[in-house]
C-alpha cells in the first residue's frame, strides 16, 4: 500500500511540473506576443488578450478599469498616437501561484513622446492570469 502511495505521490509532483513548465513557456510566448504588438502599437491585439473579467490600465498616473477590450484599445490607441518606439524588449515573466493561477511580466520600453527629443525610458509591468489554455492580462502598468 505504501509504494502505491508513493507512486502516486510522484506521478501527482511529475505531472504538476509538466503542466507548470508548458504555462512557463506559454508564459514566455505571451509575453513574446505582447512585445511584439506593444511595439507596434497594435491597441486591438492588446486588447483581445484581456482576461474575461477586464482588464486595468495605470497610464500616466490614471488608474482605470476593469475595463472591456474595446475600451481598452481606445485607452491604449491613445497612448500609442502621441509616442514613438525606439526600442522595446520584454523582461522578467514570472508564475507566481494561485488559484487561478497568476503571473507577471516586465517589458522595456523606450520611447520618445511627440514634441520632444528625449526619449524616455518606461517599465510596462504586466499581470496575467490563466484562463482556459493561455495567459490573459488583467493589469497593465507603465512605470516611469
Amino acid at each position: 500500500m505504501t509504494r502505491r502511495v508513493v507512486a502516486l505521490s510522484i506521478g501527482f509532483l511529475l505531472t504538476c511540473t509538466a503542466i507548470a513548465s508548458g504555462q512557463e513557456a506559454e508564459l514566455g510566448r505571451v509575453i513574446d506576443r505582447l512585445a511584439s504588438s506593444w511595439a507596434r502599437g497594435e491597441a486591438n491585439t492588446l486588447a483581445a488578450l484581456s482576461a474575461r473579467n477586464g482588464v486595468s490600465l495605470n497610464v500616466d498616473g490614471e488608474q482605470i478599469g476593469p475595463l472591456t477590450p474595446r475600451q481598452a484599445a481606445a485607452v491604449l490607441r491613445n497612448l500609442f498616437v502621441g509616442r514613438t518606439t525606439h526600442s522595446l524588449s520584454p523582461g522578467l515573466a514570472r508564475v507566481v501561484g494561485g488559484q487561478p493561477l497568476r503571473a507577471f511580466g516586465e517589458l522595456s520600453w523606450t520611447v520618445r513622446t511627440r514634441g520632444t527629443t528625449i526619449p524616455e525610458r518606461t517599465t510596462i509591468f504586466l499581470a496575467l492570469v490563466w484562463e482556459g489554455d493561455t495567459w490573459r492580462i488583467t493589469q497593465i502598468r507603465l512605470l516611469r
